[in-house]
This record gives structure tokens, sequence and C-alpha cells, in this order.
């Protein structure tokens, strides 16, 4: 099985956070919606990223794992 580059580990690590942040502004922002339309979108906006989140550190987490 491959190992992870270093460039492509740095890549996942800024992705990561960027996920994060965004996942921190869809929850403030569906807290304080007033549409329960627009509240869902964002909530299901922000669990799309928590699952990107779990699954690529689930995948490192595995391959290191194997290393």
């Amino acid at each position: 099985m491959n190992h992870f580059t270093p460039r492509e580990l740095l890549y996942l690590e800024d992705m990561g956070s960027m996920f994060e942040a965004i996942t921190k502004n869809c929850d403030f922002a569906a807290s304080n919606a007033v549409d329960p339309q627009f509240k869902s979108y964002l909530q299901s906006l922000g669990n799309e990223h928590k699952n990107w989140i779990s699954s690529t550190a689930a995948i490192v987490t595995n391959k290191s794992k194997l290393q």
C-alpha cells in the first residue's frame, strides 16, 4: 500500500482546517437562521463537511496503522 507524501499530508491538514472553519460558520449561521428551510440547508452543509473530516481522518489513521 502506498504511503502519503508529506505534501499530501499537508494538503489534507489544510483542507481539514478549512472544512472545520466552514463547519463552524455553518453551525453558527444555522443557529441564527430564521428561515427553517435555510437553517436546514446550513445544517446539512455543515454535516457534509463534518463527514468529510471524519472520513479523511479515518483514511489517514488507517493508513498510518498499516505502515
